[in-house]
């Protein structure tokens, strides 16, 4: 547990900050999948064709993007902010050079994808 604990405290670390004005688009349903964000505090609003009256979070931090961009596809959601809310941002690249970087970085963002998922059922295609 220490080597995900060390390994979190990595890839945090090498994330870009970026705090995002109220009614911005992370990215929206359908766009390719260029950007990982761990989402930090704020408030966002996640929507997709299976859930258009969307979800509002703003409790802990949660990775977005982690599946698509591992898989090369394209967002199954869209995500926008509703007030001013900060983020680290992984660009795609980057990313998966973590993956390779990082011992226990694929055992990590497996995991954070699949809390992901528990959280947001209705926005994951089935």
């Amino acid at each position: 547990m220490d080597q995900m604990i060390e390994t979190e405290r990595k890839v945090l670390a090498s994330g870009i900050e970026i705090n995002y004005l109220a009614n911005e688009f992370l990215f929206r349903q359908g766009q390719k999948a260029e950007f990982v964000f761990y989402f930090q505090g704020g408030e966002i609003s996640l929507k997709s064709f299976n859930s258009p009256e969307g979800i509002v979070y703003h409790a802990n931090p949660i990775f977005l993007g982690i599946s698509e961009v591992m898989e090369g596809k394209k967002h199954t959601f869209s995500a926008e902010t509703l007030l001013t809310s900060k983020f680290l941002v992984f660009e795609k690249n980057y990313f998966l050079m973590l993956m390779q970087e990082f011992d226990f970085a694929s055992t990590y963002f497996e995991q954070k994808s699949k809390e992901f998922d528990a959280v947001f059922t209705e926005l994951v295609p089935h």
